[in-house]
């Protein structure tokens, strides 16, 4: 029994040593299941029917375990990170995503070359094909975000599960075709955790630069939903454990950024691509006329990843336009410090924006 008054402390940020190791180890349970279904992929059936009907109902070991691992993940969450932890996503308009989590986030997953050069292999995310993907990974995100969305059977659930084992599939082809020459682990834990820090770190960080800044309590709210599905997605839940406020998620973001090799000809790419996915994102979902949204998600994207990263992506340069985004981040800043002082209205437009974003998933 504790009898000191001293509150427990937050368990620590990964180590340096932590994250050496980390890019050496992989995902077992989903690679053991990854091996199954490259043999025959008839294994994501199963897996597909499994998640939706439960661990007991597979008979493949392999589909069983992971399952299984899923569903104890959600056995320990509490209602409130299952039912209401990401509602600060939802703070926020599905236009404001196109920017935080389009422009900021996930181009900037795109910065480490090892994990470009991957994305580039798949051929899923250049040309044609990255406008279908990213709608894939938008429709993820909304799912897995909404109320209840990662309880098992649910469809965040699923698609989480997918995710996961999509990362493994690409990770045990490339680990037989052309593993790494410094022993690492392609798509490992250190890159997982790396990108978990670009949705929990950099995606809200980019928000501000926009004005859509987070208390720190929604923050902190947020990071509790993240750490939970960021367990589902196959962090070890040992790297994510410390980031509970903005000063742990910007200094192991920071240690992780400095271990991060200089964007490649892929990360450029990737992010070329990108952009102009998101461009046409943008004008699908806002009045903004396809002309004005290219150099508008191009100056936001350079603002919320900085001029150095920004040019080594080669995002274009828009001098003019660029001064509007510290206005256009003050007005916003204003409108929601007017909103947040009247309850009603902020509880109101969350609702607004939960079911915008509900609506986009059953109209996919």
């Amino acid at each position: 029994m504790r009898t000191s008054s001293t509150p427990p402390t937050s368990p620590a940020l990964p180590t340096e040593a932590d994250l050496a190791v980390a890019a050496h180890r992989s995902d077992p349970l989903a690679d053991a299941l990854a091996d199954r279904v490259l043999a025959d992929p008839t294994g994501w059936r199963r897996f597909d029917e499994a998640l939706r009907h439960g661990a007991d109902s597979a008979v493949d070991p392999a589909v069983h375990d992971l399952v299984l691992d899923l569903e104890r993940t959600c056995a320990a969450a509490d209602d409130e990170v299952l039912d209401a932890a990401a509602e600060p996503t939802f703070t926020a308009s599905m236009g404001v995503h196109v920017f935080d989590v389009g422009a900021g986030a996930l181009i900037s997953s795109y910065r480490p070359p090892t994990t470009s050069t991957i994305l580039v292999r798949t051929g899923r995310l250049l040309g044609e094909n990255a406008h279908a993907r990213l709608l894939e990974t938008a429709q993820w995100l909304t799912a897995a975000s909404l109320p209840g969305g990662t309880r098992p059977g649910r469809r965040g659930f699923v698609s989480t599960a997918h995710v996961r084992l999509g990362h493994a599939v690409v990770r045990r082809r490339v680990q037989r075709e052309d593993p790494p020459a410094d022993g690492t682990v392609p798509i490992s834990q250190l890159d997982q955790l790396r990108t978990w820090l670009d949705f929990t770190y950099v995606a809200p960080q980019s928000a501000a630069v926009l004005g859509i800044d987070l208390t720190p309590a929604e923050y902190a709210r947020f990071l509790r939903f993240w750490r939970h599905l960021g367990t589902l997605l196959g962090v070890e839940p040992g790297l994510t454990a410390g980031v509970v406020d903005l000063a742990g998620a910007r200094t192991l973001h920071d240690r992780i950024d400095a271990r991060t090799a200089a964007p490649n000809d892929d990360a450029r790419a990737l992010t070329a691509s990108g952009l102009t996915v998101l461009a046409t994102t943008l004008a699908e979902l806002t009045p903004i006329p396809a002309l004005v949204a290219t150099p508008l998600v191009e100056v936001v994207s350079r603002a919320m990843q900085g001029d150095p990263l920004a040019d080594a992506l080669g995002i274009p340069r828009h001098p003019l336009l660029s001064r509007a985004v510290p206005v256009v981040a003050a007005v916003q800043r204003a409108r929601r410090d007017r909103l947040r002082r009247n309850p009603t209205a902020w509880a109101a437009a969350i609702a607004r924006n939960t079911a915008a974003n509900r609506e986009f998933l059953d109209a996919g």
